[in-house]
């Protein structure tokens, strides 16, 4: 009986220590968010394209993709206007407001100074290369990630 009595003061004695640090966790979670910090969560893989593959690539792919969208737009719209596929007024008035935005971002895009857009490569390389060496200070429910005091 003795032992019994030992094993039961132990089990209240451990599930009191349990019941406190989860407390502690709950109270102190939103705290301990707030000073985490950014970390690289999958080192670089060689089968995998470099910083600067995948930077001027997207830069590369810009007007392509921008004009494919274009199309996709500016097809569900005459699909509408022929009958076809008819859209919702207010549907329809937004792809044609995404068409007109595509149209400036197409001829924005091809008239940019190739010195300009190199510029542009260099400086997205150097944030995503900051940003995967931790250099930034994440916090949870901000929008923005900010470079750590040197």
């Amino acid at each position: 009986e003795h032992t019994n009595l030992n094993l039961l003061q132990i089990h209240t004695t451990m599930t009191k220590l349990l019941h406190a640090a989860a407390v502690v966790l709950l109270f102190s979670g939103p705290a301990l968010a707030q000073e985490f910090q950014h970390q690289r969560r999958i080192p670089h893989r060689p089968d995998r394209p470099s910083i600067r593959e995948m930077v001027t690539q997207k830069y590369e792919r810009q007007e392509e993709l921008l004009t494919n969208m274009m199309k996709q737009r500016q097809a569900a719209v005459d699909d509408h206007l022929s009958g076809r596929k008819l859209l919702g007024d207010e549907e329809f008035a937004r792809h044609q407001r995404h068409v007109k935005g595509l149209h400036r971002k197409l001829a924005a895009a091809k008239q940019k100074d190739p010195q300009l857009v190199k510029l542009e490569i260099e400086h997205e390389i150097e944030l995503q290369e900051k940003m995967m060496a931790g250099e930034f200070i994440w916090t949870p429910g901000a929008e923005d990630l900010v470079l750590k005091d040197p």
